[in-house]
């Protein structure tokens, strides 16, 4: 009886061990806890205790990644001037090439060369700005068929170009009218500064070479 009673209380003694043991191997059974390193402690009581100091520098710089506060050295600031100086410099002739191209541009004289001369004008004829039978292009009926290629001859007796285009108003009559100097370059001309030859199909102008080369707004192609 007595042998009884002592393997029954062994028996209850192992089934509360295991009562007590159970839950803990339940909970680290599949994710074992995770032990920080030494070094890691160190880190999280450093932090923590900057935390407390009331620490106003940047999570970045307090985690070793930068963030110095230090000075320059004269070095680097004299890099830095150089760096700038040579940006400003830079920005200066770039300024100054962008006007130089734009003048290029404008100056539409450097296509006065022989190579875009038209060669293929008429005979010139004689006039006066004036004769009765030079007809102002108000009174132009159809004026853009009229004037298509017409050629323009100046007051000197020269040829000064063609009509290239006709810009007319609402109610049909010449608003404006382009003229090619050459093959490269026109001007847009009021339509006061022509009259037309209707029976040889030449128009007049009161303006000379000079004048229509210097007229502004030209165009160039």
């Amino acid at each position: 009886m007595k042998t009884r009673n002592i393997i029954m209380g062994g028996v209850a003694a192992l089934a509360l061990a295991g009562s007590f043991a159970a839950p803990g191997f339940a909970q680290y059974s599949g994710n074992p806890p995770q032990v920080s390193t030494p070094e890691e402690k160190a880190q999280t009581e450093q932090l923590n205790a900057q935390a407390q100091g009331g620490t106003t520098a940047s999570p970045s710089a307090l985690n070793g990644q930068g963030g110095s506060t230090t000075e320059p050295s004269p070095e680097n600031q004299a890099r830095q001037e150089q760096y700038e100086d040579q940006q400003a410099q830079y920005q200066q002739d770039r300024a100054r090439y962008e006007a130089e191209r734009r003048h290029y541009e404008r100056n539409i004289h450097r296509y006065d060369e022989a190579r875009y001369y038209f060669t293929d004008y008429p005979h010139a004829y004689p006039y006066h700005y004036e004769d009765a039978q030079l007809r102002p292009l108000y009174l132009l009926a159809e004026p853009s068929q009229q004037l298509a290629h017409a050629p323009v001859e100046g007051p000197d007796g020269n040829w000064v170009g063609r009509v290239r285009n006709i810009e007319t108003a609402l109610d049909g009559r010449p608003k404006r009218v382009e003229i090619a100097l050459n093959h490269r370059v026109s001007v847009w001309v009021s339509p006061t500064h022509f009259r037309f030859d209707a029976a040889n199909k030449i128009l007049y102008t009161d303006l000379t070479r000079a004048d229509l080369w210097n007229m502004p707004g030209a165009t160039y192609s």
